[in-house]
């Protein structure tokens, strides 16, 4: 537990002699409180991408207590689904923007400097404003969640159904092969990680080990995906880049064929198994 002026907030990660709901608490008050202070002190992109991911991690915690409280997933999982729309303007353009540095930074200029330009960060202050009065009535509704008869089974139940999702996932996008199917696959992948995270203290062999390769995962499909975007959304545009583009779309197909063996070997071997084993 760490500690800013009155305030405390606590690692995203269960801790093992703790009860789970006051765990789930006291996490889910941190991810609130920080998204809070970032909303107010870091620069507004920065602070608007830090606030949408502790939206997807508030909502993973949720899907872990799902069984036990479904009333209460359904109602703040759509909450922080808002919250994090709200905040949604430019992220395709920022996407793009950064897929290109990431993958070539400097070796397109004239394509560089379009996506850069097209993703030029305009603040919208009463997103800003809604988002801060979204996460003030957050942390007032998480004081009166119902969670006194939330046991540890109620997160190995969960934690077990988002295995199940996450490997159905992967099926149907590997059966598919669709940016689509590969998108969800993505989400799924996230969910599992971060509850991993969670968990990763109560039980380090089985769960605690899986963290840094579905990390690893997440983002080998989140790279995939934004090279995917970037590819699609320059192909028409060969008039205006012909001296680049080509190269371009090279250069990304070539960096997305080794993402593709990535995700394969990474996915096969986290999901081989049809049940997960405690």
């Amino acid at each position: 537990m760490a500690t800013n002026g009155t305030a405390s907030y606590m690692s995203y990660s269960f801790k093992a002699k703790k009860p789970p709901r006051e765990n789930l608490h006291k996490i889910a008050q941190s991810q609130v409180f920080l998204a809070t202070s970032e909303l107010a002190e870091l620069p507004d992109e920065k602070a608007v991408h830090q606030v949408r991911k502790r939206c997807k991690k508030m909502r993973a915690l949720l899907r872990l207590i799902r069984y036990k409280a479904d009333g209460l997933y359904r109602y703040e999982n759509a909450q922080f689904r808002i919250l994090a729309n709200t905040l949604s303007g430019s992220r395709d353009a920022v996407s793009l923007r950064d897929a290109l540095l990431k993958l070539a930074p400097a070796k397109y200029p004239q394509i560089e400097a379009f996506l850069v330009q097209r993703a030029e960060y305009k603040s919208d202050e009463q997103a800003l404003e809604d988002a801060t009065l979204q996460l003030q009535q957050a942390a007032q509704r998480i004081e009166e969640w119902p969670l006194r008869s939330l046991r540890w089974k109620h997160a190995r139940k969960g934690y077990v159904k988002g295995y199940r999702r996450a490997r159905k996932a992967m099926k149907e996008a590997f059966a598919e092969d669709s940016p689509e199917r590969f998108h969800e696959f993505r989400k799924r992948v996230k969910d599992h990680w971060y509850q991993s995270r969670l968990l990763a203290e109560r039980h380090r062999t089985r769960v605690g080990r899986r963290q840094k390769p579905l990390k690893k995962l997440a983002k080998a499909l989140g790279d995939w995906r934004d090279l995917h975007l970037l590819c699609t959304f320059l192909a028409p545009k060969s008039d205006q880049f012909s001296g680049e583009l080509i190269a371009l779309l090279d250069c990304a197909n070539s960096r997305s064929d080794e993402l593709r063996q990535e995700i394969e070997c990474l996915a096969g071997a986290l999901f081989d198994s049809k049940r997960f084993e405690w």
